[in-house]
């Protein structure tokens, strides 16, 4: 039930996610664009969706009717049964269900930024890789900046996690006061991040595709890597996301809040995170259970919780926080594996305190359901590491590899696995999920820890 040994490559769950075709097929690729505008070097930040090389996590796949993670959007068709179908591994299926039923990102979700060469990690400074969050008009400043050298990608990752309910905007520095690849030399922006900054229509003001001047600059462009109607659809599609970044004011609340000026923007992408509150469950951020003293153990909330949705679970009322003892359990002991117990929320945490001491050594495990709500009726979001302990499906395969291998390293997968098979024996336990009626699909948060220390 180790689910503490997550490394920290879990934590950019999203990070090495492929977003294959975000805009379409038309789009040009950059290395078939002329770098008009850009200073003529070698290097750049990269926005590719031909190739999914594009910065995530991405607005781009926020469906703008259901105004939820549209996984469709970038050319992945989730089964509607995990259980049933065949296309890709159960769990991964489980995960993009998942994803898809939020409004925005996990806020324990890193960010990437990728590039055409290695950087140098000394120029990845603060005032180099920004991100703002338009919706609060603040700077976001708790950040830890890396790069993968291995995938190219400027890593960035909140130290604490991101807000609730944010719009942030995140941006590169480029050119001469900006990030170095190795050896110095500058970076610039790509030929599609270059049209996308652009301050008029990049369909020369007309309403349709056809309605596209010959005379446009653009099409002008374009038409000599591409034919007429593909120009055209790359221009509407680059000049949709254009105008999405304007009316979200990206690039003015970069400069004006993270001091970073649109001509030295080598690269810029916009993301929410969901609205709804979530217990964070992060080991490489700290992000545990707090142990006090033998009885007391507090989750801590990101977000509003409306206290009087939070209640224990006994065997006379049906609540919505858990305590069990699951070495007592597993010795068949069910006196000593439901341990009595009160709850409450203050300070901004869901407060456990046991009726008697928790044994030391023993393994603990806390749950709570989705019956705990916010103030306007929505129920906690699980973080994603909730989301993988409590998965029916396998987390790795007989040769040991990820079954969420879009989001999830074999290493990390296999490590996780423990806890999930340990959940799953519970949760599927006739007995126990009789008794408690516990479901899966009723869990916001899942963690276990031998007593005391998480």
């Amino acid at each position: 039930m180790d689910g503490h040994r997550a490394s920290r490559s879990l934590v950019r769950w999203f990070a090495g996610g492929a977003l294959p075709l975000l805009l379409g097929s038309a789009l040009i690729p950059v290395g078939c664009m002329p770098d008009i505008g850009t200073e003529a070097v070698p290097e750049a930040m990269e926005f590719d969706p031909g190739t999914g090389r594009v910065p995530q996590p991405t607005l781009l796949v926020i469906n703008p009717v259901t105004g939820k993670i549209d996984m469709s959007l970038a050319g992945v068709t989730v089964p509607a049964d995990c259980a049933t179908q065949t296309a890709m591994p159960m769990a991964q299926c489980e995960f993009y269900q998942y994803l898809q039923s939020l409004d925005g990102f996990p806020t324990t979700a890193g960010a990437v930024a990728p590039a055409t060469a290695a950087l140098d990690p000394a120029t990845l400074t603060s005032t180099n890789v920004v991100v703002v969050d338009v919706a609060r008009q603040k700077a976001f400043t708790d950040l830890a900046v890396g790069f993968d050298s291995v995938a190219k990608n400027v890593t960035v990752d909140p130290k604490a996690g991101w807000d609730v309910g944010a719009m942030y905007v995140g941006a590169v520095r480029g050119y001469a006061n900006g990030v170095k690849a190795v050896g110095g030399a500058e970076v610039v922006a790509s030929s599609i991040m270059f049209l996308l900054k652009q301050e008029t229509s990049l369909m020369c003001d007309a309403a349709t595709a056809d309605a596209i001047p010959a005379s446009c600059p653009y099409m002008t462009l374009l038409t000599q890597q591409m034919s007429e109607a593909d120009a055209k659809a790359s221009l509407v599609s680059l000049e949709a996301v254009r105008q999405g970044l304007v009316a979200l004011g990206a690039f003015t609340a970069m400069k004006g809040l993270g001091g970073l000026p649109k001509e030295e923007q080598a690269v810029l992408w916009a993301f929410p995170t969901h609205s709804a509150s979530v217990i964070e469950l992060d080991p490489t951020k700290g992000l545990l259970p707090m142990v006090n003293g033998k009885r007391e153990i507090r989750l801590k909330v990101k977000g509003e919780v409306d206290p009087t949705t939070v209640t224990p679970w006994s065997m006379d009322a049906a609540g919505t926080v858990f305590l069990l003892d699951l070495t007592a359990l597993a010795a068949n002991d069910m006196g000593g594996g439901l341990p009595g117990f009160g709850v409450a929320y203050a300070d901004g945490a869901v407060v456990i305190t046991a009726d008697a001491d928790l044994p030391d050594g023993h393994t603990i495990a806390t749950l709570v359901t989705m019956g705990v709500k916010n103030p306007k009726g929505v129920a906690l979001v699980p973080p994603p590491i909730t989301v993988l302990l409590k998965a029916q499906g396998a987390l790795v395969d007989a040769q040991g590899h990820s079954q969420v291998p879009s989001d999830v390293s074999d290493a990390d997968a296999a490590s996780l696995e423990a806890g999930r098979a340990d959940f799953a024996t519970l949760l599927d336990d006739p007995l126990f999920s009789g008794l408690t009626g516990l479901a899966r699909a009723d869990l916001a948060y899942v963690y276990a820890f031998d007593f005391p220390n998480p």
